[in-house]
């Protein structure tokens, strides 16, 4: 077992890092493990330089629930020319695996994936889509979709590399665009998804996703436009999902999914099914504790009791005592006790 020796400089490094903002910057180590990771190439295009403007792709999904709020983050790219990045959530609310969205087009994308077979239930959707006019004025635009009751809210915009903004219901996003790793265009040459560090980050109060109580599944998807004009077409689907679409066979190199809603090659499925591909195309996260951060046992309160679990399980591979969920209970671990002590307690 690893003894836990720190000293005052590790420490303000972890607490810097314990309470990180979401801003799409150097996410793999705010996060631990990735929940998923691509192996697939992108069909969006390879940003591989400063002065590229164009490109998308999904490198790894991270979340985790802490204090009432979910936080997500995928490494990659968003081309700034309305592509987006879906985030199916699962909260437990819907019965259905699909869904049809019919309010006003405020994420045009979004609704034309009504039809789409999950291998889960969305019940809501975030959508967060960037768009870049080259004269300065480079965003993300934020919404949230409610779409078992069919209720779609436009949450405000982000600017691209300005670290965390907060826009309506309490929702905090960041994007960082510089990534120029990760995945490649290249079928035969697919690219190391880990060496990506930036991207997407949104922290979600679990307040606007109706306050769920249990496990919640999530599904990150990258689309470009949508042609609602026509019934068929629906919303244009890259070959990037997080879970990845071919779940980690590299011997299975898809291209685009062509229109959502369209019997098009290479999947021929009408609307798009994701259940017609091998494996679960989601990622599990567990619930937010109770307690406040720290409450390792649960009882409301972060006291010598949770302090003694952290040290009598030190360096353990994740199980009681792993606070932040990176399959390793460690310095970080302690020093989030630590950083909490007396929270919740009277």
């Amino acid at each position: 077992m690893r003894r836990p020796m720190m000293v005052l400089g590790g420490l303000l490094a972890l607490a810097a890092l314990a309470h990180a903002q979401a801003d799409g910057r150097n996410i793999p180590s705010k996060y631990g493990a990735p929940l998923a990771s691509q192996t697939n190439y992108t069909g969006f295009g390879d940003r591989v330089s400063n002065d590229q403007a164009w490109g998308s792709e999904l490198n790894q999904l991270f979340a985790k629930c802490v204090n009432g709020v979910l936080y997500i983050a995928v490494t990659g790219n968003l081309e700034g020319n309305g592509n987006s990045i879906h985030l199916y959530i699962d909260t437990g609310r819907s019965q259905s695996n699909t869904f049809n969205l019919t309010t006003d087009c405020i994420n045009c994308s979004v609704q034309g994936m009504s039809g789409v077979l999950f291998d889960h239930n969305p019940d809501y959707v975030l959508g967060v889509n960037r768009f870049d006019d080259g004269q300065g004025n480079d965003n993300i635009y934020i919404d949230l979709h409610d779409v078992v009751g069919n209720q779609s809210t436009y949450l405000g915009a982000v600017a691209v590399g300005s670290g965390e903004g907060t826009v309506d219901q309490g929702v905090k996003a960041g994007f960082d665009n510089s990534n120029l790793q990760g995945v490649t265009s290249a079928p035969n040459n697919i690219g190391d998804p880990a060496t990506a560090t930036t991207g997407l980050e949104v922290a979600i109060p679990l307040s606007a996703l109706g306050n769920p109580q249990g496990e919640i599944r999530i599904l990150a998807v990258l689309t470009g436009g949508a042609d609602l004009s026509d019934p068929c077409r629906g919303t244009y689907l890259s070959n990037q999902s997080l879970p990845a679409m071919n779940i980690g066979d590299t011997s299975q190199q898809l291209p685009n999914g062509a229109w959502s809603r369209c019997p098009d090659p290479p999947f021929d499925s009408f609307p798009f099914s994701f259940v017609a591909l091998a494996g679960d195309h989601f990622v599990s996260v567990q619930p937010c504790p109770a307690g406040p951060e720290g409450d390792v046992n649960g009882d409301g309160c972060v006291d010598d009791a949770d302090l003694l679990i952290v040290l009598f399980n030190f360096g353990n591979a994740g199980g009681q005592g792993d606070v932040n969920n990176d399959s390793i209970v460690d310095d970080a671990d302690l020093l989030i006790v630590l950083f909490n002590f007396g929270a919740g307690c009277q």
